[in-house]
């Protein structure tokens, strides 16, 4: 069993992939799952109120496509907290993972997306290349 479980969630947290993954979380955790989201990073051409304002509203809409899951963790009555960041995908689950100090990350995955993934990676490899963390992943 694991004491804090990372649970990165896309945009469709409303799909069979996010259930599945997040099936899989509370089946091995005994302590706390975090929600994550991330959330494109914002134009550093874009500063002062506006920039505040974009961040909110980012920070808002990853939170309401997070309700889904929040929703099965309240009814479950599973300790979770969640976290809306803005950056690249694979670097933020890994600052994320670490700075919460999970010890696991569990993540779906449906193989190979096209030509970027062939020449980079997917999401879920790179951060698999990236962190000490244990990674469980989800095949979709």
């Amino acid at each position: 069993m694991y004491s804090k479980v990372l649970l990165p969630v896309s945009g469709e947290s409303r799909g069979e992939r996010s259930r599945k993954a997040l099936a899989k979380a509370m089946a091995v955790s005994s302590g706390e799952i975090i929600l994550l989201h991330v959330t494109e990073p914002i134009s550093q051409v874009v500063g002062g109120e506006a920039r505040t304002e974009l961040e909110r509203e980012e920070s808002a809409q990853g939170l309401t496509l997070l309700c889904p899951i929040i929703e099965i963790l309240e009814n479950a009555g599973a300790a979770f907290h969640t976290r809306v960041e803005a950056g690249t995908i694979a670097e933020t689950i890994v600052r994320i993972a670490d700075e919460e100090k999970a010890d696991l990350i569990v993540m779906y995955t449906d193989g190979r997306d096209g030509l970027s993934d062939m020449l980079l990676g997917s999401i879920t490899e790179r951060v698999l290349r990236n962190t000490g963390v244990d990674l469980l992943a989800v095949r979709s």
